[in-house]
């Protein structure tokens, strides 16, 4: 069974192992029969589909972030490897708060 995280990676795996592989119906996880090997059934596969020219789809789903709220990068000046941070996100912690996961229902 290969996991399939979105779009991109469904159209990947349907050129990889074929249009004709079960796909479950929230397209979530796919049945790819007897292979079991990454080294040897997964990884040669999606190389060679990607080789034939496989392209990323231009249409990757309905996004439900507004990319603003996600703030911005910039390189920490005080870390001395450089490290680059994301400032502003209404994703960062506010002091005191904690993440809490929203249902979909």
């Amino acid at each position: 069974t290969l996991l399939i995280c979105g779009p991109t990676e469904l159209s990947l795996a349907k050129a990889a192992f074929g249009e004709n592989c079960k796909i479950t119906n929230d397209g979530a996880m796919m049945d790819l029969g007897k292979r079991v090997s990454r080294k040897k059934d997964y990884i040669p596969e999606i190389t060679k589909a990607i080789k034939n020219g496989w392209e990323k789809p231009i249409h990757r789903g309905a996004s439900t972030v507004d990319l603003k709220e996600l703030g911005h990068l910039e390189v920490d000046p005080l870390d001395p490897y450089q490290r680059v941070v994301r400032k502003g996100s209404k994703l960062e912690p506010k002091a005191g708060e904690h993440f809490t996961v929203q249902s979909s229902n």
